[in-house]
């Protein structure tokens, strides 16, 4: 297959190297679009049972052990970082480990929901436009 080059304003047909570079490139995946939501989307995701188990769990109980003030902790600097957020990334990593933890704790309805709420396909109304 012949190629054209635009050079200074004028067609002319690719040398062999151009060609090459030009199928090399053409056979690379197209990038892949950042998975970002609007922060409500990304609550939205959780059911409102969710919401509430996670928002009384980072309660801290002076009287508890360290384990779970620890554990209320963890929850409560979560919901400050997506309090901070302008958008969600929910293939960040401290995003993917946090609402897995969620699930480790018993604060998600199901198995498995975690990744329901990061995997899932990312709807038009969702998507973060910034």
């Amino acid at each position: 297959m012949s190629h054209q080059i635009l050079d200074n304003g004028v067609l002319r047909a690719a040398t062999p190297e151009e060609t090459l570079e030009i199928e090399e490139r053409a056979a690379e995946p197209a990038p892949v679009a950042p998975r970002h939501m609007t922060v409500l989307a990304f609550r939205n995701r959780f059911t409102k049972s969710e919401k509430v188990r996670v928002e009384l769990a980072a309660i801290d109980n002076p009287a508890a052990d360290l384990a779970q003030r620890e554990r209320a902790a963890v929850v409560r600097v979560g919901q400050a970082d997506l309090a901070a957020a302008t958008y969600v990334d929910v293939d960040r990593a401290d995003t993917r480990e946090d609402v897995q933890a969620f699930e480790t704790m018993g604060l998600l309805d199901a198995p498995g929901r975690a990744l329901a709420i990061l995997d899932d396909e990312i709807q038009a109304h969702e998507r973060y436009y910034g």
